[in-house]
């Protein structure tokens, strides 16, 4: 009966972060301020793709500021917890992690670790069924000084569905000859954000069916 009454259970919201303070988060540095960030910060490129009006944003003093914010126990009670996230790809430096047993068990990271990129949060998720019922923990990990130092996160929901996977990134770079560039656009086909940067400036961008 607990397995069924498990399955046919709503979402669990975990942490919005709308509040002008982390409440029972703990936070340790200077990194992630003294609460949500009401989303771009000071010299920090335009922060998008967060839900409401606040989000985690270890952009505070720049990337230079380091520090970590963790979520009080809480038990797994859904066969996925999902998120926003965004800022620097680095499973160890700017990173949430989530651990059972004092032990980590699930990381994740956001998508930048070149010079450009997009302050964009993207939907991320991890399947944590073999955890159900057991005490966990959230940390958000900014250990980074340089480039990309940060981590941005944000709604964080524990959930039976199981959310959409991602496609890959996929990049291409080559040296315009021409004119103009043709792309294979077909007619029905399911849409893909397809986006031209020159020298790492973004351009164009288009939902297009490929």
């Amino acid at each position: 009966m607990w397995a069924v009454a498990l399955a046919l259970a709503g979402d669990m919201l975990v942490a919005d972060f709308e509040g002008s303070t982390y409440g029972a988060w703990k936070t340790t540095g200077t990194a992630f301020g003294q609460g949500p960030a009401e989303g771009t910060l000071p010299n920090q490129m335009a922060v998008s793709g967060y839900k409401g009006k606040r989000l985690v944003n270890s952009f505070f003093g720049g990337d230079a500021a380091t520090g970590t914010l963790t979520s009080p126990k809480f038990k797994v009670q859904r066969r996925y917890i999902t998120f926003l996230i965004g800022g620097g790809k680095d499973l160890e430096k700017t990173c949430v992690l989530l651990k059972v047993d004092g032990k980590v068990v699930r990381t994740a990271s956001g998508p930048n670790d070149k010079p450009g990129g997009s302050e964009a949060l993207r939907p991320a998720f991890w399947d944590v069924s073999e955890f159900l019922t057991k005490s966990a923990v959230i940390e958000v990990i900014d250990k980074a000084t340089g480039g990309w130092g940060h981590v941005n996160l944000d709604h964080i929901v524990q959930t039976d569905t199981k959310p959409p996977v991602a496609v890959p990134l996929v990049k291409r770079t080559f040296t315009g000859s021409g004119r103009y560039l043709n792309l294979p656009i077909k007619d029905g086909a399911p849409l893909k954000r397809v986006k031209l940067l020159m020298d790492g400036k973004l351009v164009v961008a288009n939902n297009i069916g490929l």
